[in-house]
């Protein structure tokens, strides 16, 4: 589905997609910076021009003012580069820039002597190589159901039950926030097959996918590309009963192409750069990346610690600029916890977003995950989802169990989705405190973790100050006996809404559930491997987690 042509301000040259192979070689694409804005035709006074009007909602919403980084690169100036004979391929608005491609020593000297040019830099020379996908994944049968959970979901998730009720995103699924109406775009490296995938049924015949651009092509054709961005989009938007439902089922998706996986050039930053910019002019209330920049092909690009800044690397500024604009957004820690570098990439560094990074499903840092702190010395990742054991879809349909924090971020995206549509009042920046302020480490932070493990259901209670209802829910739960043998009780001043049961491997354990009118009662199987067990308790006012030993 092409996107809006009244919102889309990225130039597409057709004659470039006609070039052939031999030609491409011998050119080189270059980030062209522009020294002003004058003589532009556009205002910021009369947005609507540039911007749709869910993006000036948006900001209205949030009392945010239009910029000049708002206004378009000025015409004039992309038709003086063309006429040096070189192209302009994108534009950047944020950075007043242009991705250019050049031909030749000669064009490059034109381009540099025009008197609207600040100056410009190589990107990218085109190649073709390989790089190793960062993701590690157990095929899964897609028949594969999880054990009764015996609580009242509005869902049947299936194996996907754990990384859902981890963060708790399945009580706001039952107080009926389920995405509508909220519009995500996803950064990523193509979406292969979504287009026929079933698991994106729902997705397709309502309508939601809103649009889809490949920034790196330069077309409206991302389903062909890799499966990386298939899988992320699967952790929100899957709708399969008994198989997987993800964070966000009901949300509408922007499908956006930035990265190259045959190459790793710093050239893929620029281009996620257009994508971000592209997401704000067209509304979006949530960008989710799973993407993250340190080494590249050129090694003379390559990101160095004191680059870890959120001010050096362009996707970094980006980032926080979109966050300026509104947007609420996401980015996936990185998976180099265990290598010599160790560190969060760009733009996971970026002050005012959410940098997620990953745990399996009893809570348990990821030991591939990347950490913090920054090189100016905030604490990343922000928070942590279940990027271990992850469930997703594969393009062929095919569910899989997958590792990475490119599926904790999606995750955490989907379920931030149903947060802010909880509460369409509340800024990006309040939805982001009242995540970080119910999670599980919050004063208590660390480099591993960040604050925890988001708890949705107290983030909305935070949102509508109901935070001190909810202590008071928490202190009255008692737990009984434990250490347990075949069964638990436990006393609480609130009528449950549901209870789920995992152990430390976060697998779903099967039980019956009673009540007496006092008490609630869990029996399970006496041969039920002794250890620890994890109970998370649902009520109207938030959602309490508590742990016994089996005896």
């Amino acid at each position: 589905m092409e996107l809006n042509k009244n919102v889309v301000y990225t130039t597409l040259i057709a004659a470039f997609c006609m070039m052939t192979a031999t030609c491409l070689n011998a050119q080189t694409k270059y980030w062209v910076r522009f020294k002003d804005k004058n003589g532009s035709p556009y205002s910021v006074s009369n947005p609507s021009v540039f911007l749709s009007n869910k993006a000036l909602i948006r900001r209205a919403n949030q009392g945010i003012q239009g910029d000049m980084t708002d206004i378009p690169v000025n015409q004039s100036y992309i038709n003086q580069v063309n006429a040096t004979g070189a192209v302009v391929f994108q534009r950047s608005k944020w950075f007043n820039a242009a991705i250019v491609i050049i031909a030749n020593s000669t064009q490059l000297a034109a381009v540099n002597n025009l008197s609207c040019v600040l100056g410009s830099a190589p990107v990218n020379r085109y190649h073709a190589s390989t790089r190793p996908d960062e993701l590690v994944a157990t095929p899964q049968s897609s028949s594969k159901k999880s054990a009764s959970s015996n609580s009242l979901n509005t869902y049947s998730y299936g194996p996907s039950l754990t990384q859902v009720s981890q963060i708790n995103a399945d009580c706001m699924h039952n107080k009926g926030f389920r995405g509508q109406n909220m519009t995500i775009a996803v950064i990523d490296d193509g979406f292969d097959n979504v287009n026929m995938n079933p698991v994106f049924d729902s997705l397709r015949n309502e309508g939601r996918i809103l649009g889809t651009r490949d920034i790196v092509a330069g077309n409206t054709s991302v389903y062909e590309d890799d499966a990386h961005g298939a899988m992320v989009l699967s952790c929100m938007a899957g709708n399969s009963p008994g198989n997987l439902i993800g964070t966000a089922p009901k949300a509408g998706y922007y499908l956006l192409r930035s990265e190259d996986v045959f190459s790793e050039k710093i050239i893929e930053e620029n281009n996620w750069v257009i994508a971000a910019e592209l997401a704000d002019s067209l509304g979006v209330d949530i960008i989710t990346t799973s993407l993250g920049y340190t080494t590249f092909d050129i090694t003379s690009q390559n990101h160095t610690y004191a680059d870890l800044n959120g001010r050096t690397s362009v996707a970094s500024i980006a980032s926080t600029m979109a966050a300026r604009k509104g947007i609420f957004l996401l980015n996936a820690a990185g998976n180099d916890g265990n290598n010599p570098w160790h560190y969060i990439g760009v733009p996971a560094d970026a002050d005012s977003i959410l940098t997620v990074g990953s745990v399996n499903g009893s809570g348990i840092h990821s030991g591939f995950s990347s950490v913090g702190p920054t090189a100016d010395g905030r604490i990343k990742p922000d928070v942590s989802t279940m990027g271990e054991g992850t469930y997703v879809c594969q393009p062929n349909g095919m569910f899989t169990a997958g590792n990475g924090t490119s599926f904790a971020c999606p995750v955490m995206a989907g379920a931030v989705a149903c947060l802010w549509q909880a509460n369409p009042g509340k800024t990006n920046m309040e939805v982001l405190r009242a995540i970080r302020m119910s999670s599980s480490k919050n004063g208590n932070m660390d480099n591993d973790y960040g604050w925890g493990i988001p708890d949705l259901c107290l983030a909305n209670a935070i949102l509508n100050a109901n935070v001190s209802v909810m202590e008071r829910v928490k202190e009255s739960l008692q737990l009984f006996p434990n250490p347990a043998q075949h069964e638990i009780s436990f006393k609480l001043d609130e009528i449950p809404e549901g209870v789920t049961l995992i152990d430390v491997l976060g697998k779903s354990v099967d039980f019956s559930y009673r009540s007496n009118g006092e008490a609630y009662t869990l029996s399970f199987n006496p041969d039920m491997a002794k250890g620890v067990y994890f109970m998370t308790i649902r009520t109207k006012s938030g959602t309490l987690q508590s742990r016994f030993v089996k005896d």
